[in-house]
């Protein structure tokens, strides 16, 4: 008991607080390379559906044309960009493993989902294409614009995607 209220009165003094060594820092390891609140703007697609929306706040958005999607459409479309910043893929096909394979199963050309994402007016800073969920249901294939692979992503990702644009185009 002296023991530990001497540490304290020590860590008092002196002004450190304990290291958690067990914690480990994170690491943002998704395919959006940017920090989520760098995303200005947003254009979601599925077939002949489309919305284009813009942040207006930390997790507000509205449409282009200034119509408020709806606050469970602005915290679904902030959770999905999120998980493009954090979320890694779970398998990566590369252009060499593709070559020769059988890809329409992926779903991908046309792709269900395309979420199109931007810092800004310019050209997007990503866009990825969502397709067929794999076998077992889990993951879902991916492709980004502009690179050759394809990914397996959580499957949670592109129903996030989806369900925005739901919410906002059903409001």
């Amino acid at each position: 008991m002296t023991a530990a209220l001497g540490f304290l009165v020590a860590m008092v003094v002196s002004g450190t607080q304990p290291v958690q060594r067990q914690l480990v820092p994170f690491e943002a390891k998704g395919v959006l390379r940017v920090a989520p609140d760098q995303v200005r703007g947003i254009e979601l697609s599925r077939g002949a559906e489309r919305i284009v929306v813009v942040r207006t706040g930390e997790k507000s958005w509205t449409t282009s044309e200034g119509n408020d999607v709806g606050s469970e459409a602005s915290k679904r479309l902030s959770t999905a960009v999120q998980m493009m910043h954090a979320s890694a893929p779970a398998n990566e096909i590369s252009s060499e493993e593709l070559a020769g394979a059988e890809v329409g199963a992926f779903e991908l050309e046309p792709p269900r989902l395309v979420a199109k994402l931007y810092d800004g007016d310019k050209a997007p800073i990503l866009t990825a294409r969502f397709g067929a969920h794999n076998p077992d249901g889990f993951l879902q294939y991916m492709r980004i614009e502009g690179d050759a692979r394809v990914y397996l992503m959580s499957r949670f990702i592109g129903e996030e995607w989806t369900e925005a644009l739901n919410r906002s185009l059903h409001r």
